[in-house]
């Protein structure tokens, strides 16, 4: 399983957790407002836990990814993780004082957070478009690579 198809998963976990003590202060605590407490629970189950589960899991079994590892390779996942996980934070910060105090610097840090949002779902759907291919194409792709793994051996001998 590549890297970061495990931090995908393992990110996904921790928001899992986030989000059931999140249900647990709506349910138990009358200090915290569910006007509050209640957006910040749906995007740490929704976003935080079920799309990066999701993420994780396709980047890894999606035929014909690259099976090296590292950002060069793997750049449009890596910038997936980072805009969702940015997105995602700035959310948790920005949308309670957003509710509270309405100021117009919290208005943008929400918006950049939903800008940050769209961009790991662009990203995510760059990285994983080409993959999804027909029988046909992806036998084709095949025929390909091996020519070209066919002629680099030619060119290193010659």
């Amino acid at each position: 399983m590549p890297r970061i198809s495990r931090l995908f998963i393992k990110t996904g976990l921790l928001y899992f957790l986030l989000a059931v003590v999140l249900r647990l202060l709506l349910d138990v605590s009358q200090w915290f407002p569910a006007f509050i407490v209640r957006p910040l629970f749906w995007h740490a189950l929704m976003l935080g836990w079920i799309t990066q589960i999701i993420m994780g899991v396709s980047t890894w079994m999606f035929p014909g990814r690259t099976k090296e590892e590292g950002f060069k390779a793997q750049k449009l996942s890596w910038f997936t993780y980072l805009f969702l996980n940015t997105g995602l934070i700035l959310r948790f910060i920005s949308s309670p004082l957003v509710a509270l105090y309405k100021q117009t610097f919290w208005q943008a840090v929400l918006a950049a957070s939903a800008v940050l949002l769209l961009l790991a779902m662009v990203c995510f759907v760059m990285e994983l478009w080409p993959r999804i291919l027909s029988k046909q194409e992806q036998v084709e792709m095949r025929k390909q690579k091996r020519e070209r793994r066919k002629k680099r051996k030619k060119e290193k001998t010659s």
